[in-house]
């Protein structure tokens, strides 16, 4: 429902491309918090650390392979490729997919570790602690942008 919600989408891609930061980890962080349940570094690195090797051994190659095919190699991209690009595109969501499904199981784990918030700040300080996980260190205006929208967005759906 986040996900689907006016100018989340380009906020959370901005915040994957320059920040490298795992979008369905920051969604499940956030989704958490919407519950009231503030994740503590710890607690967040345990739910995300054991699918480290599917994201960058699944999610993170399909995802490169899907990007390069916009510029090249020839002969891509053409009318031709673009349907190729499309299967990719398809399989990484799937990938993500899995990974969601994946952190609901470790994201059980994680809440026995939380510390139960209102879930207004539990939503902006689980996103900016799974961002820092992933981008240690101080973000610029358009990345502080996105997590408000982001964060302000959530709350406004709880």
């Amino acid at each position: 429902q986040l996900y689907a919600a006016p100018d989340v989408p380009p906020a959370c891609l901005h915040l994957q491309q320059e920040c490298e930061a795992d979008v369905p980890a920051l969604l499940f962080a956030v989704w958490l918090g919407g519950r009231g349940h503030a994740l503590t570094a710890s607690a967040f690195a345990a739910m995300v650390t054991p699918l480290a090797d599917w994201r960058s051994e699944v999610i993170l190659p399909l995802r490169a392979v899907r990007q390069r095919m916009k510029t090249g190699p020839a002969p891509a991209p053409s009318d031709s490729t673009e349907a190729l690009r499309d299967t990719v595109k398809l399989a990484e969501l799937q990938a993500e997919r899995i990974q969601m499904l994946a952190l609901e199981t470790s994201g059980l784990k994680a809440l026995v570790r939380s510390v139960p918030v209102p879930h207004h700040a539990a939503i902006a300080d689980n996103l900016r602690l799974a961002l820092f996980h992933y981008h240690p260190v101080s973000l610029g205006l358009h990345e502080a942008q996105a997590m408000t929208l982001i964060a302000d967005t959530a709350v406004g759906l709880n």
